[in-house]
């Protein structure tokens, strides 16, 4: 028999439904991804659900519903985060970088593609002299 609650998620035992509408694919598959030490994982999927099924690799499960669901909606909340700043961390990095480039005026671009020791060193390994 199935457990409708009102997070979006049926719950048949070991299987859970999460709906394509409040969850995205990729917090689905990371949240599996946090249990595979512990628990053989199925994923699916149909036009409106995504289906997970877990099986304890040993006899003491201690996984329960509400922790699986926690951790999907932790993972759906990262991504939001990450979608929302996004830009914002790339503007900083940015700005990280380019405050660390070190102008030298002293280098002349002839010096770094110098071929006085190219003779020296395209040598042939083999040639004993």
């Amino acid at each position: 028999m199935y457990a409708i609650d009102v997070s979006g998620v049926i719950s048949m035992n070991n299987s859970f439904l999460f709906s394509k509408e409040l969850y995205s694919k990729e917090a689905l598959i990371k949240a599996a991804y946090d249990y595979i030490d512990d628990y053989y994982i199925h994923l699916d999927s149909d036009e409106q659900n995504y289906y997970v099924q877990l099986e304890a690799k040993d006899d003491n499960p201690q996984l329960s519903e509400n922790d699986f669901k926690n951790t999907i909606l932790i993972h759906e909340m990262r991504k939001v985060v990450s979608e929302k700043t996004g830009k914002l961390r790339e503007i900083m990095y940015a700005r990280a970088m380019a405050s660390t480039v070190i102008e030298d005026n002293n280098i002349e671009d002839n010096d770094l593609y110098n071929d006085d020791n190219a003779e020296d060193i395209l040598k042939d390994w083999f040639d004993h002299e």
